[in-house]
């Protein structure tokens, strides 16, 4: 089945929040990193936000940060049920050809070091360049 998704440069703050909280906390609670919704404010408000969207209906949210050389993903997520399916490659695909048009020359992210979505990152060229117990810096270059 192939899905069929929009990426917008509009999407509910709320439903970030919810979603983010969702897919996350399970990591922030191994890790015994605390939740805290106003860093998530903070962080939001200082990103660029997208919305991924599928019949009308938003099915998750990117956040981009940059500054003059790198575009930095600071938030990639999906609702559960919709993962797996081939979307979160479309949108890596998407953000980075974004990120070339900007004429950016890296893309980077942090990742929890036991998110199976590293995997997702490593298909499409992400590399470890800084680990700890706790999180992976992985960074692309954008030719």
């Amino acid at each position: 089945m192939t899905i069929t998704v929009k990426i917008t440069p509009t999407v509910d703050y709320d439903f970030a929040l919810a979603l983010t909280y969702s897919n996350m906390h399970y990591y922030y609670e191994k890790h015994q990193i605390g939740w805290e919704t106003p860093c998530f404010l903070k962080n939001w408000q200082k990103s660029e936000n997208f919305g991924i969207h599928h019949q009308q209906q938003c099915i998750g949210v990117i956040r981009l940060e940059e500054d003059d050389r790198t575009c930095y993903l600071a938030d990639l997520q999906l609702l559960p049920d919709l993962q797996g399916q081939g979307i979160g490659s479309y949108v890596l695909h998407y953000m980075k050809q974004l990120a070339q048009i900007r004429k950016k020359q890296l893309m980077s992210l942090l990742v929890f070091v036991d998110n199976p979505a590293m995997n997702l990152y490593r298909r499409h060229g992400f590399e470890v360049t800084e680990k700890t117990e706790v999180l992976a810096r992985m960074e692309c270059p954008l030719n």
